[in-house]
Order: structure tokens, then C-alpha cells, then sequence
């Protein structure tokens, strides 16, 4: 199995379309559904976020600590590894927050401000579902449906941009519905722990 990061990327991309597909159509459990859309949207956009750094810049800049990063990579290199993690499964990866500003003051790649917006208000958002527990009024979850939808446009938008093909591989991707979406927790379980991270920096 090999899963790189635009594979991981569109996958979530499609998956929060699909969501978002069943939320429009009025199924059951509505509330999961909208759960769903906020955790893929934002594993999505960091994911991708992560892919342009690498392609752009450096791979090394998608950790938090960059020597930690060249220790592991010369000693995957030595021992005929495929992954760093394989070597130091202790290395951190950048957050959400760490990777958009990486991305503009280090990559020069500059992030729609209308997609950073969105994503900064559905962030929030995940941090009340994943830490705590989440309250909304009607109107209020009517607009975090629309927000969802507006998200979703932007990340197409700017990543069709920046990737080649994005358009192509997104209508091409297989993301079969089961019964059951993918592991949405543990999505969440990775988000958390970056979460600590960052807060650990603040």
C-alpha cells in the first residue's frame, strides 16, 4: 500500500464532497454528516498545504523540528528505509496553522484569504468537536452548512492552482460509500495531537 500525500489529500477532498452530497439531500444524521465534512476539510487542506511545501520547498519543512527530520532521513537513507517514520516514529509533522504560515514566509506561496478565513472558522469548529462538545442554534448550524460549502469551493479552487491535474485526479477519485466513512477519528486523534503542539508553542 502506498498512500502519498496528494493521494491523502484528494482522497479527503472527495470524501468531504460526498459528505457534503448527502447533507444537501436531507439524510439521516445530518449532525455526523456535518462532523465528517469539518474533520476531512481540514485534513485535507493540511495534507495538500504539506504537499505544496514539500514540491516547493523542502520536505524537511513539514516538521516541527527539522534536525530531528535530517537524523532520521540519513539514517533511512543508510539502512535502505522507505520512511522516516520507519526510523523515528516519534517525529512530529507541522499543524495546520504552521504549515499555512510556512507555506507563505518560506515557500512564497501566498493562501487565498477567503480559503484561510473559512478554514480558520471551521477550525475552530473541530477543536470544540474533538475536545469538548459542540452547541448550535439552528441558524447557526445552517451557517456552518454554508460555510462547509464555501470551504469546499476555495480549497478546489486554490489547489487547481498549484497542482497539476487537481481537477482530474478529484473527479477521478474512488471514495466507495459502505455503510461507513474512513477513519474519521483517527483524523481526529493526528489533529489533536498537533493541536497540543501548537498550543504547547503559544
Amino acid at each position: 500500500m502506498k498512500l502519498t500525500l496528494l493521494d491523502n489529500g484528494i482522497d479527503s477532498v472527495k470524501a468531504a464532497y460526498n459528505v457534503l452530497v448527502d447533507i444537501e439531500f436531507n439524510v439521516d444524521e445530518v449532525e455526523h454528516r456535518v462532523k465528517d465534512a469539518v474533520i476531512f476539510l481540514n485534513h485535507a487542506n493540511e495534507i495538500l498545504f504539506k504537499l505544496l511545501i514539500k514540491q516547493s520547498c523542502s520536505e524537511a519543512l513539514n516538521f516541527v523540528s527539522v534536525n530531528s527530520y535530517m537524523e532520521a532521513k540519513e539514517k533511512m537513507i543508510q539502512q535502505g528505509k522507505n520512511n522516516v517514520f520507519e526510523i523515528n516514529p516519534n517525529l512530529k509533522t507541522i499543524g495546520f496553522s504552521e504549515a499555512i504560515r510556512r507555506l507563505e514566509l518560506m515557500c512564497d506561496i501566498e493562501v487565498c484569504s477567503f480559503l484561510k478565513k473559512s478554514l480558520n472558522y471551521l477550525n475552530k469548529k473541530r477543536n470544540q468537536i474533538m475536545h469538548y462538545e459542540i452547541h448550535l442554534t439552528e441558524g447557526e448550524f445552517s451557517d456552518i452548512i454554508n460555510k462547509l460549502q464555501n470551504c469546499q469551493g476555495y480549497t478546489v479552487n486554490f489547489f487547481s492552482k498549484h497542482i497539476e491535474n487537481f481537477n482530474e485526479l478529484l473527479d477521478g477519485a474512488r471514495f466507495e460509500i459502505t455503510g461507513e466513512y474512513p477513519d474519521v477519528e483517527a483524523m481526529a486523534d493526528e489533529a489533536y495531537f498537533d493541536y497540543l503542539s501548537e498550543q504547547a508553542k503559544s
